[in-house]
């Protein structure tokens, strides 16, 4: 591994740090604003802007934004994503721990699943970025393609029932953070490159609208499923569409060839059967819920 991957891998890990925090501390806020009269729409958001609480997230995952752009700088996409699947593993216990609640085992199975599956991708990556040139109709034609595929299953999701509205919403959101982080690794080719500044203003411009729409996503998906089917499934959909990008607009490869890319399908499969498990396992609002109106039991007769 080259000095400029080393630097890559250690930024990428505090970024996934700080982007746990910030989910913990989200899931908590929705979770409570959604407990009120303002549980949708409108409402729903302006509640949340008004927890202190809720803007501390937003700042932890500005701060990992930031750092995840500097290790995009030292290194390719296919090194940096898969490493942010680290957050899930240690928002967990943060988020445990804020609701005073102990951790299923299913969902640890889950979660360890998912990052051994997305691991496998990321010891088949490629460390170096690819010396290709973005071709300036795949680098339009991959913004356009998010925007749209966006924005039509995001208006779709309403008709869908709790949970699986939040995982169709917390796919989308990280179907535009996934985007963000590969276009960031695309911008920072163009400007290097001398390319079209109404290119690379295209970029920027996707850059700035898609992770607003990531982040309001997946405040629904924390409101309607949890952090475990919101956060496992918006990490793992972010993982993929960046590699994508890099694969498809900048030619990054897997190591190994075309046994490499056959692992690179294995490791997903395995990422994808921890994922619906850890989904199947993690409490929802209406089992939090459950659990926080259920009765106490009581002391038998005489007893200590």
């Amino acid at each position: 591994m080259t000095p400029d991957s080393t630097i890559a891998v250690a930024l990428a890990c505090c970024s996934a740090l700080a982007y746990a925090l910030s989910a913990a501390l989200q899931r908590r806020e929705t979770g409570r604003t959604a407990e009120g009269p303002d549980r949708s729409g409108v409402p729903f958001f302006n509640s949340l802007l008004r927890r202190p609480w809720w803007w501390g997230g937003v700042a932890a995952m500005v701060v990992g934004a930031i750092i995840h752009v500097g290790a995009l700088a030292f290194g390719s996409i296919t090194l940096v994503q898969p490493i942010g699947v680290s957050a899930l593993v240690l928002a967990l216990p943060l988020d445990a721990w804020f609701e005073r609640r102990r951790i299923h085992r299913g969902e640890w199975v889950g979660a360890v699943v998912l990052v051994v599956g997305l691991a496998g991708l990321f010891g088949l990556a490629e460390h170096e970025p690819s010396p290709n040139r973005p071709d300036a109709g795949l680098v339009l034609g991959a913004i356009g393609v998010v925007l749209l595929v966006a924005a039509g299953v995001a208006a779709a999701s309403g008709r869908a029932p709790g949970v699986p509205r939040a995982v169709i919403r917390a796919a989308v959101s990280g179907l535009c953070a996934g985007a963000t982080s590969g276009l960031v690794r695309v911008g920072f080719r163009l400007v290097q490159d001398g390319r079209s500044p109404w290119l690379i203003a295209a970029v920027v411009g996707a850059i700035v609208v898609l992770p607003v729409a990531s982040i309001l996503l997946l405040q629904t998906a924390y409101r309607d499923g949890g952090l475990d089917a919101g956060l496992s499934t918006q990490i793992t959909v972010d993982q993929v569409a960046a590699v994508a990008i890099g694969i498809a607009v900048l030619g990054e490869r897997f190591a190994m060839g075309a046994s490499g890319a056959t692992l690179a399908v294995v490791s997903g499969v395995v990422a994808v059967v921890g994922l619906v498990t850890l989904i199947r396992s993690g409490p929802t609002p209406e089992r939090r819920e459950a659990v926080a109106t259920a009765p106490a039991p009581r002391r038998a007769a005489g007893g200590s």
